[in-house]
């Protein structure tokens, strides 16, 4: 993975919330579409049983009778975006009130409600409203675009909904919510950058698979009793996607463990580089014999060599996963201060009008 530096690397607090409320001025661009390539590669995890969406607004207008400012659409029966303040906004659905800018992968931003539409999906005895759209501030901002923010409310039962605030990389949107074959409820595909080639082109994710059931999302177990996970690679800008099944998804784990928002800079070397193949030795009878008792049965009983190699794999991973929990916390060290200038920054900037 290649290494890469936070947007606003060493800048001062004041500095920082200058140059963003600066940008935030400037008319921000609409987002840009999400790659065809990466949706038709992500499309391969629902394996064509993606229910359809369908848009129910995309006109989100402000209640001029009401203060905080109450944004609405015109159709019955939908939720009600409230922004609370710069900084906290809710949802009001019914009688119900959920947070919006709260979530299992970090504070989400205020959503900038010119951008935002309204969907409906509908499964056999299911049926959610998804609030999507990019978010105010800073995140509407140039590369900052890419994430899409998805409150998913669950209206199966009346009078007791329930709320999901879910998000998207890469311009994907509502693309990240699908239904995965002999499922009963919605899924969520959550993609998390494994291989930067620039500090804004990424050519990798893991993707993390989540069952949206009533205690909140949940990882999907596969048929090999693991979290259900893939990748999407490139090789460059111009390739197309790969889709692959993994049983493993590390960068995912280290950020998670390390609780870093989604939003936080790339973690860098979060996994110790390949080793490079060096020149293989000549194989002598010194060097052929086996040096303990262990390898001696190991070479004699096939079970035993078997054994033996997936204690040395899993002690590998182990070492590797300590070597990459090692390598976070000294770069978490030299983020912290670059952090926190975004975050105070993000505070700064205006809510919206």
């Amino acid at each position: 993975m290649s290494s890469t530096q936070p947007r606003f690397p060493h800048l001062p607090f004041r500095a920082a919330a200058a140059l963003i409320l600066g940008l935030s001025s400037i008319v921000a661009l609409a987002a840009p579409p999400p790659d065809p390539s990466l949706v038709q590669a992500l499309d391969g995890i629902w394996q064509g049983a993606r229910p359809s969406v369908t848009p129910l607004s995309d006109a989100f207008t402000r209640d001029p009778s009401v203060d905080p400012p109450r944004y609405t659409v015109p159709v019955k029966d939908s939720p009600a975006y409230i922004t609370v303040d710069a900084e906290h906004a809710e949802i009001e659905y019914g009688r119900k009130v959920f947070v919006a800018n709260e979530s299992p992968w970090g504070p989400f931003p205020l959503l900038n409600t010119d951008d935002a539409e309204l969907l409906e999906i509908a499964l056999p005895k299911k049926r959610y409203l998804v609030i999507s759209g990019i978010g105010a501030g800073l995140y509407g901002i140039g590369d900052w675009q890419r994430f899409g923010f998805l409150h998913v409310i669950d209206t199966s039962v009346r009078g007791a909904p329930v709320h999901y605030p879910l998000f998207a990389e890469a311009g994907l949107r509502d693309k990240v919510i699908g239904k995965l074959p002999n499922s009963t409820v919605l899924n969520f595909a959550r993609l998390v950058p494994s291989r930067w080639a620039t500090n804004t082109q990424v050519n990798g994710y893991e993707v993390l698979l989540y069952s949206l059931l009533p205690r909140g999302p949940e990882r999907v177990i596969g048929d090999d009793g693991r979290p259900l996970s893939y990748t999407l690679t490139r090789d460059d800008a111009n390739a197309p996607w790969t889709l692959t099944r993994t049983p493993a998804t590390p960068i995912a784990n280290v950020r998670d463990d390390a609780n870093r928002a989604f939003s936080a800079p790339p973690m860098k070397n979060a996994l110790p580089p390949p080793a490079t193949p060096g020149p293989i030795p000549a194989v002598t009878a010194a060097t052929a014999a086996p040096t303990d008792a262990a390898a001696q049965n190991a070479a004699a009983d096939p079970a035993a060599a078997k054994k033996k190699a997936r204690k040395d794999k899993n002690d590998a991973r182990k070492k590797e996963a300590k070597d990459a929990a090692s390598e976070i916390a000294k770069d978490a060290a030299k983020d912290a201060a670059s952090e926190a200038a975004s975050e105070a920054a993000k505070k700064a900037i205006p809510g919206i009008r």
